[in-house]
């Protein structure tokens, strides 16, 4: 079965199961999931899974989003999830739909599927299975799953595709296109008690990823990871670190043009770079810290994280920062996040051919795979009826040197965007159901 045919099975079966009205649950989130799962366990000497009822809960979410950029030679990409398009205002980076169903099997048990439909990075909208695994409630305190499940680097993760659970019109991409892998096919292992006020979640998983990047390019990677969550109140604490084997094939015009230079037997140290720009042979690791104080009146959240890789993009650190503050319906905020290369080891490869031409080919390349940009945000969030907002954004972004920041070209042939000075303006409606 081909995973065309996989996830499209899966979106029909959540879309099938839901056919009875009293299936029609509240809204939920990814996060809804395991604290609903670890709430409904019992101690191990009560707990009886044949005597428990089977139940079904349906949750969807959606958004409408559009972006317009004043620059007219650029086009806004999310890296990993969107496609160019040559419309301005363009409506497919922030556009989608999803449903989600949780089955439960008892109070030990449940599977929880989910899936979306967007434009993606192949200019289609094929819906993408973005959950599908089985959860067991060892103990009232630790849970497992095995399955697909959402990468876990970042804070909001688990809820980066349900844009309602979050104040902004798209999660800050200077932080979630640090990684461009958001899937986790494996397995985790939840270990949750509490401590005075505190109450702290141990998150250790394996497991594997694949992405498709820049057009037709795929990445891989391999490994594991721990997260540490600690909540007293409208305070949250948080904190990650993964490491994994990586590889990454881009397959781009631009690469595959370079590539064909450098693979030439005359050009010095040439089959060392095309070694450290694209192969299955890296490492990664990504570590992040994250803050978030929500006491229903303000809305602080700051988050910090860092790449490390031996080879295929560079080092690079991220940080973003929001103050919102509600006025009843309305949620008015600010934002500002920053990219940027390592200082120290910031590039893809550190290799010369000593042919000038060719060099400044290969530090063109490694700018097209650098998302350095600093941005500022002003936004206003309106929940105007249940369930559904409409948000309202306007941006600054300076592109950074030797770098491409959120955007492509429009011209391929026009390939150095550094310290371009653009700006955005975003609008959305985003519905749970």
């Amino acid at each position: 079965m081909n995973n065309f045919t996989f996830n499209a099975f899966i979106f029909m079966w959540v879309l099938l199961a839901t056919s009875s009205p009293s299936y029609a649950q509240a809204p939920s989130s990814e996060n809804d999931n395991r604290e609903t799962a670890s709430a409904d366990s019992a101690p191990a000497d009560t707990v009886n899974d044949e005597a428990s009822p089977v139940r079904f809960q349906f949750s969807g979410f959606g958004t409408v989003g559009m972006i317009y950029t004043d620059a007219k030679d650029l086009h806004f990409i999310r890296p990993s999830l969107s496609h160019p398009c040559d419309q301005n205002p363009d409506f497919s980076p922030d556009t989608i739909i999803g449903v989600q169903g949780n089955l439960s099997l008892g109070q030990r048990t449940s599977v929880v599927v989910q899936a979306i439909s967007r434009k993606n990075t192949h200019n289609n909208y094929e819906p993408h299975a973005t959950l599908a695994f089985a959860n067991y409630a060892i103990a009232p305190f630790l849970t497992v799953r095995a399955g697909r499940m959402k990468m876990p680097f970042f804070m909001l993760s688990e809820t980066s595709y349900i844009n309602y659970a979050n104040p902004w019109i798209r999660p800050p991409t200077e932080i979630y296109s640090l990684v461009p892998f958001n899937d986790l096919d494996g397995v985790d292992l939840l270990l949750s008690d509490n401590f005075g006020k505190w109450n702290v979640e141990l998150h250790s998983y394996y497991g594997s990823s694949s992405a498709h990047v820049y057009r037709s390019g795929k990445g891989h990677l391999n490994g594991s990871g721990l997260n540490i969550t600690a909540t007293n109140g409208s305070l949250t604490l948080f904190a990650a670190h993964g490491e994994a084997r990586m590889s990454m094939k881009w397959n781009d015009k631009y690469f595959q043009d370079l590539s064909s230079a450098l693979a030439s037997p005359f050009v010095p140290n040439g089959d060392r770079i095309l070694q450290d720009l694209s192969g299955d042979k890296g490492r990664a690791r990504v570590s992040s810290v994250a803050m978030q104080w929500d006491d229903t009146r303000w809305l602080l959240i700051a988050e910090y994280s860092q790449l490390k890789t031996t080879r295929y993009t560079p080092n690079a650190q991220a940080w973003e920062i929001t103050a919102a503050r509600r006025f009843g319906n309305f949620t008015p905020y600010l934002a500002y996040a920053d990219f940027a290369k390592h200082r120290k080891n910031g590039t893809i490869t550190s290799e010369k051919t000593g042919i000038p031409d060719l060099d400044a080919a290969v530090q063109a390349f490694t700018a097209s795979r650098n998302l350095g940009q600093s941005r500022t945000t002003v936004g206003l969030r309106w929940d105007f009826y249940r369930n559904t907002a409409l948000k309202l954004e306007y941006s600054h972004i300076r592109i950074k040197d030797n770098s491409w920041g959120s955007f492509l070209p429009t011209d391929p042939t026009n390939i150095r965007m550094e310290n371009r000075h653009v700006n955005t303006i975003g609008a959305s409606v985003d519905v749970t159901f």
